[in-house]
């Protein structure tokens, strides 16, 4: 009778370990699912016979024909060359965390390896961006090792990655940017932003690769274990406040939408929903922008709304969105597409970076699918005064003229002290690009580079004395679209009033007044920033060419004034940078200087048609 104990209990003990970790046998993962849901008859018959493995393979048969879900993510199984060389790449352990820079991280995976200190490079790698490129090319090639390789990643990551409460006190669980450098690695790996993503990532990888013949029975109960078990720990962890909520509620909505199998599911559904109708007024303007004021911030923000109700569209569940959280999303995708450039990228003021986004026809389609209301991307010159963007234009073609100008309040963490700043796209060029920010946060030379980029000194802007500007609370003089004027004041420094106003003189040129007075002395710095191209002097000012785009630059001061060059870096995507000339223009404010005045002529052209 021993004997044949023995002989029962050695296939079961196989299976628990097969299952992942020994001690949360199958039996523990089963109990988290309703088994009286319709198409798990057999499941249930097996668990109540304690027949594990003949439970297991039933699921599997059942997730694999199951119909009436639709996981986001599903549709898209075509790999690009990028996803080819990802997921080539990530064969060996060469993970593509951002688009660069590119790290190795060993044969064995050292899922701690860090070697530039900045906070976002350590937290992407527990997002696992690039097995979407694994499961793409193992649905395009067909080829197993694709399949395999994603089961060995995750199961490591898993391994080596167990969950330790930290509790939500700690720095970065909301939108504030930062990690202590030395912090133990569950704060980077169970930060609960990284939870919601991966609850938002898991699910399409889930349908890549469940055809997959190392998509086991096994496995599957091991991905809906760890499934729960991130879907538990985010229940317990919501940020506050801030973007990072969004991501989290869209990603525990998705998990309660797309896995209706588990127990759970409900509380995740009602959980992530409350959030998001809640914080889509808290969290943008009246008339749309995302209070992070920052481009890329806000387009993640809409696309986030906009997933999560496509989800809900294509399941069946608009119910879960009232009508003026609808309304809202609209607002925001319309404002986005407002101060868009025609290629699809967008200005890189605060933490934006310059990589291109959903196109219009995409985001036209997306939003119409599920709202009355139609987007209207405005051809002409456009403004938001609740937020304070504001965006010249004589039409949204490769050849026109854009000028958008950021002048906002502070703002969240992820935005600048740089009120009135503002980049130049002509001719298919942004030829004055904003200077970006190059890095999020990290260890004491990753926060030097982002305080240097940061700093107001760095955008198109005047200075005193090349300090930051305190707070500003915008007042807005002017603004007509249609006669292309904006007129815009703030408080730039205890003693100084400075006065911003730009003219879009028929639709063709640039004319920018600075104006300042008040009782502050020191040293006035005017910078216009250049991009990637090249800068002349001229008999009339300066000529910056780029490619066939070009704009004819001249600047004029109070008497005394000095016109020099100076080289500064400019960073468009993450920890690139590089050199462009800058314009700038010296003054001496004196006491008794009373009101000076700044003005700048900016005339693009295209070497084409000149």
């Amino acid at each position: 009778m021993g004997r044949l104990l023995h002989i029962l209990i050695l296939p079961v003990l196989a299976f628990c370990v097969a299952c992942g970790q020994a001690q949360e046998s199958p039996e523990e993962v089963f109990a988290l699912l309703d088994l009286d849901r319709p198409g798990l008859e057999r499941v249930k018959a097996s668990c109540e016979k304690a027949q594990w493995e003949e439970a297991s393979v039933a699921l599997l048969e059942y997730y694999r024909a199951r119909e009436g879900v639709y996981i986001p993510g599903q549709d898209s199984r075509t790999a690009t060359e990028k996803d080819r060389l990802w997921a080539d790449d990530a064969l060996r352990h060469t993970f593509h965390v951002l688009e660069e820079p590119v790290w190795n991280y060993g044969k064995d995976i050292d899922w701690e390896y860090w070697p530039v200190k900045d906070i976002e490079m350590r937290v992407q790698l527990h997002r696992q961006g690039w097995w979407a490129s694994l499961g793409k090319v193992y649905c395009t090639t067909g080829d197993e090792k694709y399949a395999r390789e994603y089961v060995a990643e995750f199961r490591d990551w898993v391994k080596k990655n167990p969950y330790k409460p930290f509790g939500i006190d700690q720095k970065g669980t909301v939108s504030s940017g930062s990690i202590d450098v030395d912090a133990p690695n569950e704060c980077f790996a169970w930060r609960p932003l990284e939870v919601g993503i991966r609850l938002l990532r898991w699910c399409a990888h889930f349908s890549l690769f469940l055809e997959s013949g190392s998509f086991t029975p096994e496995f599957l109960l091991e991905f809906l274990r760890e499934y729960h078990r991130n879907a538990s720990v985010l229940m317990q962890s919501f940020s506050p406040a801030g973007n990072h909520l969004i991501h989290q509620s869209s990603g525990i909505l998705r998990a309660g939408i797309c896995f209706p199998e588990f127990k759970d599911a409900g509380a995740w559904v009602k959980a992530g929903v409350d959030n998001l109708n809640q914080e889509i007024s808290r969290q943008s303007y009246p008339d749309g922008c995302h209070f992070e004021l920052d481009p890329g911030y806000h387009i993640g923000f809409v696309q986030s709304y906009d997933d999560a109700i496509q989800m809900a569209f294509r399941n069946g569940r608009m119910d879960l969105f009232p009508p003026e959280c609808l309304e809202q999303l609209v607002r925001m995708t319309n404002y986005y597409l407002d101060y868009r450039y025609p290629d699809g990228t967008h200005p890189c003021f605060s933490d934006a970076r310059r990589g291109d986004d959903l196109a219009d026809q995409e985001l036209l389609e997306h939003v119409d699918r599920y709202c009355d209301a139609h987007l209207e991307p405005s051809q002409k010159s456009s403004g938001h005064p609740d937020s304070g963007f504001y965006t010249f234009r004589n039409g949204r073609s490769g050849s026109s003229i854009i000028m958008p100008v950021k002048a906002t309040g502070r703002g969240m963490w992820h935005a600048q002290p740089d009120f009135g700043t503002f980049e130049l796209w002509a001719y298919g060029k942004v030829l004055m690009p904003d200077a970006g920010a190059y890095t999020y946060s990290g260890d004491e030379e990753i926060e030097r580079e982002r305080a240097y980029f940061k700093q107001t000194a760095r955008h198109n802007a005047l200075t005193l004395d090349d300090r930051d500007y305190d707070d500003p609370q915008p007042v807005v003089l002017a603004w007509d679209p249609e006669a292309g004027l904006l007129s815009v004041q703030h408080e730039a420094y205890e003693g100084l009033t400075r006065r911003r106003s730009i003219r879009f003189v028929d639709g063709k040129y640039f004319v920018v007044e600075d104006e300042v007075r008040g009782s502050a002395c020191g040293r006035l710095t005017l910078r216009n920033c250049l991009g990637r191209g090249t800068l002349t002097q001229t008999a009339g000012g300066f000529e910056y060419r780029d490619g066939d785009a070009g704009l004819l630059i001249s600047v004029s001061g109070p008497e005394g004034s000095v016109v020099s060059v100076e080289q500064d870096w400019c960073s468009e995507a993450m920890h690139e940078k590089y050199s462009r000339p800058v314009i700038r223009l010296d003054a001496t404010r004196a006491p008794g200087s009373g009101v000076q005045r700044f003005t700048t002529v900016l005339r693009p052209f295209s070497s084409i048609s000149k």
